[in-house]
């Protein structure tokens, strides 16, 4: 019956993928990074398209890059889309078999794996983005070190620096990795110090740990990522805590339903079989490196909400037995098959239903980009720099370069000077925004609507409004007066349509 679950989980997920297919802030830059590289065969050490000031690029996600242009460049959106389904599926199937590691025979309820994966179904299903190869990368890891340590299979701790390599010129997250080894150490000691397998563990991590030099920047690539792990990222909304964030208070309901519970349920044991026996007994009989492991997931993802998938995938991993235990039910034979069969057949249903003429079309949505200002810059050809918010910047460097240059874009840890983004955030706010537009040269304005600047530049004798649409204004510098302008189509499938059009080419 195997096959049959694993098969209703990749109809899930393939339906649950078609449902808000968007495209990543970031994924422009990658796009970016990946045809330059292809046109050129060389990594750019200097940001080319931006006039905010900027430093020397380190770029810890360029192998995404050059897989993802690869991706659109030759299978476009429905390449894009297929991808990002079967990464997911591939990050689950590990989960489950490391799962079924310690009991082969034991029986997977979808039940439980739905509500785990609605509960990050906002970050897994909404787009593809680099740190999709972090969770995969998160499950191969925990996969192959408890298959280590239940197994005893020492060969298989040289996968590890030649994964690090991998993963580390794909995405920083490969920390986590590193993390995981170190915390496998660590709960081995624990649990036997008179044995000596944990060494195992710690020589794995150095060795890994000396691996991630073996990138294009060398040394200073760990300089770099130690420095980005210092940085203020409070105006980057990932990076806040949706329990201690007043912004997120009532937002990410399905992981809170799924996190407390659980953390609940946790708690409750412990406490139940320390009452049940002594501390002591009770922490003799543990697997350290599981209480670790959870303990140190809980802890960051109540710290960003960036990292409530590696929290899920944990969970899945070390508590799935505790909950198969207490919810296996013992049903007749002809009713489990039954029942497992009628949830493929739904969910087949679902589906064919949806996808039957799909499009299979990732969405550049107006609310989301300000489209309709980036074409009215286009067709009026005006030159300049623009200044935009920075999670628009790659996709409006992508559209709008050569002919114009941004202020900056969510590379904001890679490319620029560490204040620039506090810069911006204050601008937006009308906090000496004045000053901000003097200390760098601006000709070309878009800001959301929302923003207190928005309305500040109405009575700014240097600008004029120039263009706006429902979520954005688009103000210009007074040199650009007596010129008329044209007037963007509002029609969405043109957007759709041309979103990977762009006049970056180093090969003319």
């Amino acid at each position: 019956m195997d096959f049959i679950f694993y098969l209703t989980l990749f109809l899930f997920i393939l339906l649950f993928g078609t449902l808000d297919i968007n495209i990543d802030y970031d994924f422009w830059a990658r796009l970016i990074v990946g045809k330059s590289f292809f046109q050129t065969g060389t990594l750019f050490g200097q940001d080319f398209y931006s006039y905010g000031t900027t430093h020397k690029f380190i770029d810890h996600e360029w192998g995404s890059s050059l897989v993802f242009y690869l991706l659109q460049n030759n299978f476009g959106d429905i390449g894009i889309y297929l991808f990002k389904t079967i990464i997911i599926f591939l990050t689950l199937f590990l989960i489950i078999k490391t799962i079924k590691l310690e009991d082969k025979n034991i029986k997977m309820h979808f039940l439980f794996f739905f509500f785990a994966i609605q509960s990050i179904s906002y970050t897994l299903f909404s787009t593809l983005r680099c740190q999709s190869f972090s969770f995969f990368f998160f499950a191969l890891y925990l996969y192959l070190l408890k298959r280590i340590k239940l197994n005893k299979e020492y060969r298989l701790f040289w996968c590890f620096p030649v994964l690090n390599i991998v993963w580390a010129n794909m995405h920083g997250g490969f920390v986590l990795g590193l993390a995981l080894i170190a915390m496998f150490a660590l709960g081995e000691f624990l649990n036997d110090k008179k044995s000596k397998e944990y060494l195992y563990y710690l020589y794995a991590f150095l060795i890994s740990l000396f691996s991630t030099l073996i990138n294009p920047y060398g040394i200073e690539y760990i300089s770099f990522i130690v420095d980005a792990f210092k940085l203020n990222r409070i105006h980057i909304i990932e990076w806040q805590s949706a329990f201690f964030n007043k912004l997120l208070k009532y937002n990410l309901i399905k992981f809170k339903l799924f996190f407390f519970p659980t953390i609940g349920i946790f708690l409750y044991s412990i406490l139940k079989n320390i009452k049940k026996d002594s501390f002591e007994k009770f922490y003799k009989n543990i697997d350290k490196t599981k209480y670790i492991i959870l303990f140190f997931v809980s802890i960051i993802a109540l710290k960003a909400l960036r990292c409530h998938v590696f929290f899920t995938l944990s969970v899945l991993v070390f508590c799935y037995k505790d909950f198969y235990s207490i919810f296996n039910k013992k049903l007749p034979l002809f009713v489990d098959k039954v029942k497992e069969v009628v949830l493929l057949i739904l969910l087949g249903i679902s589906a064919v239903a949806h996808i039957y003429d799909y499009q299979f079309v990732n969405l550049v949505k107006d609310s989301q980009y300000p489209i309709y200002a980036i074409e009215f810059i286009k067709i009026n050809n005006l030159k300049g720099n623009v200044f935009v918010n920075f999670h628009n910047g790659s996709h409006a460097a992508y559209k709008l370069y050569p002919n114009n240059y941004l202020f900056m874009d969510g590379r904001y840890e890679e490319v620029y000077d560490n204040d620039l983004i506090n810069k911006m955030g204050r601008a937006f706010r009308a906090i000496n925004h004045q000053e901000f537009l003097k200390e760098f040269h601006h000709d070309i304005l878009i800001v959301e609507k929302y923003y207190p600047l928005s309305e500040e530049l109405k009575s700014d004798e240097n600008w004029f409004l120039a263009f706006e649409d429902d979520n954005y204004v688009l103000y210009l510098s007074k040199k650009y007066k007596k010129q008329k302008f044209k007037y963007p189509t509002k029609d969405k499938n043109y957007y759709n349509k041309t979103k990977f059009n762009t006049s970056i080419n180093w090969l003319n």
